[in-house]
């Protein structure tokens, strides 16, 4: 059953359509997808194309109707992304975290990798409380902490249990991230300005990523202005084939797209689409799911539903590879 008897109105005030050679004019009007749940956070592909979600403390994997399967319960749903050929990592804060209880001193969060029957393992630990994930082009993994200054890095093959090291604390409060086509750039959402309490924040930034895998400079580059208004909680990203980031404006309910390689006089962010309340992941579809479109997760303040965004451009190849365990 629908929660909503129709979708949610695009907001009024939104940002000029810009459009580029064989593109669509935005903003665009997202289509619900599923609203069976209660809070979803963390969205992802498996390397069969298999979409998965994190929604009400658990795992669950969708077909191309909403219909879905339980995998695995966990503490808190956050951040996945798909590892290997049809497994999925899941962050999990653990029984506590710092935005309930304010104890940042707590390393009870854990990256689990949930295989396609269900079987739980732990891939990360030693993490106050880890959020989005990135699989990095020598099967190396990044997890970003965003009740902290803080992204880990899970080395290549390190195994089950595997302890997280810090990669870089230069990126305050940071969430979403995705590596950019040269596989030269990590782009970073910072969400909050502060926490204890809370104030929510929208920027992007841009963290180089050295041959050797190591974290180089970190710079922010953008504020994430769209049609006179700031971003507000700049949460989960994607990236499209061109090389364009998508960032959930969570508070704001809006998909922004920034363009690193906009000209003088371009506006760089623009307004994707919107109507969508407390947006928080996003994930380009594969296998049988609408290649063109964007699907994304909403926290329970939304109301947890999932949303297909028809953009009309392709994502970027998502990297799953992992290297041998070490022995």
């Amino acid at each position: 059953m629908m929660k909503h008897a129709a979708l949610l109105p695009v907001l009024a005030m939104l940002a000029s359509c810009a459009t580029l050679p064989n593109e669509q004019a935005y903003p665009v009007e997202p289509i619900l997808f599923t609203d069976q749940f209660e809070a979803a956070e963390g969205i992802t592909f498996n390397g069969a194309g298999e979409l998965h979600v994190g929604a009400n403390r658990a795992v669950w994997r969708l077909d191309t109707e909403g219909n879905a399967v339980k995998l695995a319960d966990l503490d808190s749903n956050l951040g996945q992304a798909g590892i290997g050929a049809r497994d999925v990592l899941a962050a999990d804060f653990g029984p506590t975290n710092i935005f309930n209880n304010g104890d940042e001193q707590e390393l009870d969060g854990k990256v689990f990798r949930v295989a396609p029957d269900g079987t739980r393992t732990v891939a990360a630990q030693g993490i106050h409380d880890p959020n989005a994930i990135l699989v990095l082009p020598d099967g190396s993994f990044l997890v970003s902490d965003d009740g902290l200054d803080a992204i880990y890095r899970v080395p290549a093959g390190a195994g089950q249990g595997a302890v997280a090291e810090l990669w870089t604390s230069g990126v305050p409060f940071p969430n979403g991230m995705v590596l950019s086509p040269d596989n030269r750039t990590i782009w970073v959402a910072q969400i909050f300005s502060q926490v204890g309490p809370v104030i929510l924040d929208g920027k992007l930034w841009a963290v180089e990523l050295n041959e050797d895998m190591s974290a180089g400079e970190a710079r922010m580059v953008s504020e994430l202005v769209a049609g006179g208004v700031k971003a507000k909680g700049a949460d989960g990203l994607a990236i499209d084939a061109r090389g364009r980031v998508y960032v959930a404006d969570n508070n704001n309910g809006r998909v922004l797209r920034y363009d690193p390689a906009a000209k003088d006089g371009e506006s760089a962010v623009i307004v994707i689409a919107a109507g969508m309340p407390h947006i928080a992941s996003l994930v380009f579809g594969e296998g049988e799911f609408d290649h063109l479109s964007l699907y994304a997760t909403t926290t329970f303040r939304g109301g947890g539903d999932i949303w297909r965004i028809p953009v009309g451009v392709r994502g970027l190849e998502v990297l799953r590879q992992e290297a041998p365990v070490r022995r």
